[in-house]
């Protein structure tokens, strides 16, 4: 009988029958390890079958889960549920090594998925290898770094669409990290005075790398709505609606390339230091404490570009002197990953030892934590850090 080929089962329950009868007499399933990393063991089985159980409407987990993938040779079938209608429109619409099917399917058409990846996968392998091979064997040329010229003013042009200079209003600071991953960022941040006492502030990222994903932060940057006349006098809009606004905008395009991305928006009342923000399926911010406990800010609302209607929602949130506001891209995570066991450390627990020191001693902290943390490039990532404080 001919040795059966490994088949990485990545989800945190056992994989269903229907599978099991699917796989059986051609693949070995093969639970994967949650403590090691997700990309060796995708390179090492070549063919995984992925099941986001609960999270599957999750987009920061299958956002995760993608990166994974896209550094590997390993192509990968993402068993979803019918109901989940979010990773089916993300997936469906999403370029990559990957198949998807009903987690329900009869075994006979898991067969075929399972036997139409099999075959993809040495496709994906030789790609790799001829991309990999020209790249090494290329001298450098004129179009080359004609190339490399344009990337590098494109990089400069989008840095200033980034703010000069950072507010100080009342007791509120702020400080920021920024690090793209190339030549430019797939992340747009801005922090900018309202009026005299409100401060809007947002870390957008665009899903995806390089120029497409820069683009579009520059659409972000010229499309998100923080204020409207009415009559003599203007308003406000509230964080809930400027991201509606946005995603509206953003659906309205009909991008190509189905880009979209996540965003939180926070406006800060400096006066009465009260806080309002949305998400959209971005990180939730971390308020930290001054004795070390840390909190959580959660506001519920899906990805920017894929529902024209979504409906996002605003929170409030009483700060107090002392506290310090954490608004980071998901990159951070990334970046602070254990290189050698995979795991992605809680972000709080990171931090929270650093909560006494100077704003720019901590960001510097983060920096060069990050830099402890190098030798990944295959899953490089843009970081971006938002850090208020609210000075004593």
């Amino acid at each position: 009988m001919a040795e059966k080929s490994k088949l990485l089962w990545v989800a945190q329950s056992p994989a269903p029958s229907n599978l099991r009868h699917a796989a059986k007499n051609r693949w070995e399933l093969t639970p994967y390890q949650p403590r090691l990393s997700l990309a060796d063991q995708l390179n090492a089985s070549s063919l995984a079958v992925i099941r986001p159980n609960g999270t599957a409407d999750d987009p920061q987990h299958l956002r995760a889960l993608l990166k994974e993938l896209e550094g590997t040779s390993a192509v990968a079938l993402f068993l979803l549920s019918r109901q989940s209608k979010l990773a089916w429109q993300m997936l469906a619409n999403q370029p990559g090594q990957f198949l998807c099917a009903p987690d329900d399917a009869p075994v006979r058409e898991l067969r075929d998925k399972l036997a139409a990846a099999a075959a993809l996968q040495p496709v994906i392998k030789d790609l790799q290898w001829q991309l990999a091979a020209a790249k090494a064997s290329r001298p450098p040329s004129r179009e080359l770094e004609e190339l490399n010229e344009e990337m590098r003013l494109a990089a400069r042009l989008q840095r200033d669409f980034l703010p000069r200079r950072l507010p100080e209003v009342g007791p509120v600071r702020f400080g920021v990290l920024y690090r793209p991953a190339g030549w430019v960022s797939g992340d747009i941040y801005d922090v900018t005075r309202l009026d005299e006492k409100n401060v809007g502030f947002y870390i957008a990222d665009a899903v995806g790398h390089g120029m497409p994903a820069a683009l579009l932060t520059m659409f972000i940057k010229k499309a998100l709505p923080t204020k409207r006349i009415v009559g003599n006098s203007y308003e406000i809009i509230p964080p809930h609606l400027s991201l509606a606004a946005l995603n509206h905008d953003i659906c309205d395009q009909s991008l190509s390339n189905f880009q979209f991305c996540t965003a939180v928006y926070c406006i800060l009342d400096t006066q009465s230091l009260t806080l309002t923000f949305a998400r959209a399926g971005h990180p939730d911010p971390i308020l930290l404490h001054p004795d070390g406990t840390a909190q959580k800010l959660a506001a519920p609302g899906s990805l920017l570009g894929i529902f024209p209607n979504e409906p996002y929602q605003s929170r409030q949130l009483q700060l107090s002197p002392g506290d310090r506001l954490l608004v980071y891209s998901d990159g951070l995570e990334t970046a602070l990953r254990d290189p050698v066991s995979g795991q992605i450390p809680v972000l709080d627990q990171v931090v929270g030892p650093w909560v006494g020191l100077p704003r720019n001693e901590l960001l510097l902290r983060l920096t060069d934590r990050i830099d402890s943390h190098h030798g990944r490039a295959k899953d490089e990532d843009d970081v971006t850090v938002v850090l208020v404080d609210i000075e004593a």
